[in-house]
C-alpha cells in the first residue's frame, strides 16, 4: 500500500528566489544580524576618532573603514555576481524541483533524486519575499519557491506541516 501525499508541488527555480535564499540562509532572518559586522566596523571607527586622528586612533579608523569596504563589497558585488554565474553554470533555473509532504516526513525531488527529511529534523522554516528556506537540523539548506507554493492553494498546510516540529 503506497503512501499519499498530503501536499504535492513542482517548480523551477528563478535567479531571484535563489538569491533570496542564499541571503536569508547566510545573512540571517532579522536585519539586525545581517548588519552586525557592518556595525562593528562603524563601531571601530568611532573608537578611532575617539582616541584622535594623531595617535592610535588613526590605524582604528584606517583598519574600520577597510573593514567596512571590504564587507560592503562582498556582499553587494562579489556575492551576488559569484551567485548569478554558479546559477548559470549548473543551469539552476532549467533543473525540476519538488517537494512532497506526508504524514511524518517530506520528500525533496531534484534531478529525479529523492532526499527524504523527518519534521522533527526542520530546525527552521524561513519565509522570504519570492522563496522558502528550509534549514534542517544537519545544517543542510533547501530553498523553494514561494510563487510555486502560493499557487497550489495550500501555503497554509506547508508552513503548518514544517512549523509543527
Amino acid at each position: 500500500m503506497t503512501e499519499q501525499a498530503s501536499f504535492s508541488c513542482r517548480y523551477y527555480l528563478t535567479l531571484d528566489e535563489s538569491k533570496e535564499g542564499f541571503a536569508l540562509a547566510t545573512f540571517g532572518k532579522k536585519k539586525f544580524t545581517r548588519y552586525l559586522t557592518p556595525l562593528l566596523s562603524v563601531g571601530i571607527i568611532i573608537w578611532g576618532i575617539y582616541l584622535g586622528w594623531q595617535g592610535i586612533g588613526q590605524v582604528y579608523i584606517i583598519l574600520g573603514v577597510a573593514f567596512l569596504l571590504l564587507q560592503l563589497l562582498m556582499r553587494f558585488v562579489i556575492l551576488p555576481k559569484l551567485f548569478a554565474r554558479q546559477y548559470q553554470r549548473y543551469n539552476y533555473g532549467q533543473i525540476e524541483q519538488g517537494i512532497d509532504l506526508y504524514q511524518d516526513h517530506a520528500v525533496l525531488i531534484a534531478a529525479d533524486r529523492q532526499q527524504r527529511f523527518a519534521y522533527k529534523d526542520v530546525q527552521r522554516l524561513i519565509v522570504g519575499k519570492v522563496s522558502y528556506v528550509i534549514e534542517l537540523k544537519d545544517k543542510t539548506v533547501i530553498i523553494l519557491s514561494k510563487s510555486a507554493i502560493e499557487a497550489t492553494g495550500q501555503q497554509a498546510l506547508f508552513e503548518s506541516a514544517l512549523r509543527q516540529h
